[in-house]
């Protein structure tokens, strides 16, 4: 039912544009713009690779001690105004993804219909901005820090749907509320880090929606959204299988129950958040909160928060930062008896209950210098404490999961 809403809504919103282009041709303005970031990373440790968020299957630490790849992204922004009130905008970047390629994909490609400055209407693909700054995550220039905090957005399985959106926007006081919803479909490709294979998200439907206020110098916004799996973990199956057959409930009868735990396929994952930002003058703080439920012991429930302190002299502006996520628990199974001829169903019983566990915490310190106007300096020093993270690849035996990150990217926007 998701695939047909989604691929409707895109046709109408492309109907649309083609019915009004030849109308307004002589009005309609194309322009341009981009951004860049040249970051390098480098890893103390050599006992497990650091992540800069789910998508990234290779990382800075076990398979090299310094990457280029893992902060460092291109794009580019097509912005085409037919009149005053429709406009279509299409952005292409290009990153460290799934694969370990650095192919170009649309991250934006959508129509928007403003009639006016209370209500806008966008179809195609957009940007997932439950969460503060989400929706620029890829943009180096526009947030403080390096990266935005890993324990907080690394572990975002989303970054755009491709389905529509509904703003309104009204004044509220001495500031502007916002409201948004929005539906469609996510499409993209997660790793399996330590095994073969990647988490097709395509034909999951996503929706949800947030409440925003800017008033004076801050700005809240809380918002929560919600993600139907429509795929299998890939290798799940046969296993699941057999943990269901009699002959195996006949010795262990929880393990039926274990296996619907324990599947995707169908399951739901919810993020809500809240958040806040305070930009006055040489003075910035960020904070947010959120806490993310899923209904599959595979992925199990956390919660995440960060807060940034952030202070400009002259084109300096020093930073600090403290980010957190943690499990909110985890089911233990006692699995079958310890014998060789159920020593694979014990291991995906235990490896199951533990592939998306994140307990993790980090201090962060770091300057950002502003060379010109569209043009940043930063480094960055994360001390990393994780006890067990997903946000980590090649975790080698006996890590004690400490670890110290120094960051140096240049940031350009154009």
């Amino acid at each position: 039912m998701s695939k047909k809403i989604t691929s409707l809504l895109i046709m109408y919103g492309c109907l649309q544009l083609a019915t009004v282009l030849p109308a307004f041709a002589e009005e309609s303005v194309l322009s341009w713009s981009g951004f860049a970031t040249l970051g390098g990373v480098y890893n103390s440790t050599d006992q497990g690779d650091f992540l800069r968020d789910l998508s990234q299957r290779k990382g800075v630490g076990y398979t090299q001690r310094f990457d280029l790849g893992v902060d460092s992204r291109l794009g580019l922004q097509f912005d085409l105004r037919v009149n005053e009130s429709l406009s279509a905008t299409a952005q292409v970047t290009n990153l460290r993804r799934y694969d370990n390629t650095f192919t170009p994909d649309f991250s934006w490609a959508f129509v928007k219909y403003a009639p006016n400055e209370t209500v806008q209407a966008r179809v195609g693909r957009l940007g997932f901005d439950v969460y503060m700054q989400a929706d620029s995550q890829h943009v180096g220039y526009s947030y403080l820090p390096v990266r935005p905090p890993v324990d907080y957005y690394g572990g975002l399985p989303i970054s755009f749907i491709d389905g529509a959106d509904l703003v309104f926007r009204q004044p509220l006081g001495d500031g502007i509320v916002t409201a948004k919803v929005f539906i469609g479909e996510a499409k993209e490709k997660l790793p399996l880090n330590g095994v073969e294979g990647n988490i097709n998200l395509a034909g999951s439907l996503v929706w949800g929606g947030y409440l925003d206020y800017q008033w004076q110098n801050w700005q809240f916004r809380g918002g929560y959204a919600q993600l139907t799996l429509e795929n299998e973990v890939p290798g799940f199956d046969v296993p699941l299988a057999i943990l269901r057959s009699p002959q195996i409930n006949a010795i262990n009868p929880s393990l039926a129950g274990f296996a619907d735990a324990a599947m995707i396929k169908g399951k739901q994952i919810d993020f809500l958040s809240a958040g806040a930002i305070y930009d006055n003058g040489p003075l910035q703080i960020q904070l947010m909160f959120r806490r993310l439920f899923a209904s599959t012991i595979a992925y199990p429930d956390n919660d995440a928060g960060y807060i940034i302190l952030g202070y400009r002299i002259g084109k300096f502006t020093p930073f600090a930062a403290y980010s957190e996520i943690f499990t909110l628990g985890v089911n233990k199974n006692p699995g079958l008896p310890d014998v060789p001829m159920f020593s694979e169903l014990n291991a995906f019983i235990k490896n199951v209950q533990g592939v998306y566990i994140d307990d993790q915490h980090t201090y962060s310190m770091g300057v950002r210098y502003d060379v010109m106007r569209n043009l940043d300096l930063k480094f960055q020093i994360d001390k990393v404490q994780s006890r067990d993270s997903f946000q980590w690849a090649n975790k080698q035996p006996g890590w004690n999961g400490n670890a110290t990150i120094y960051s140096l990217t240049l940031d350009y926007i154009f």
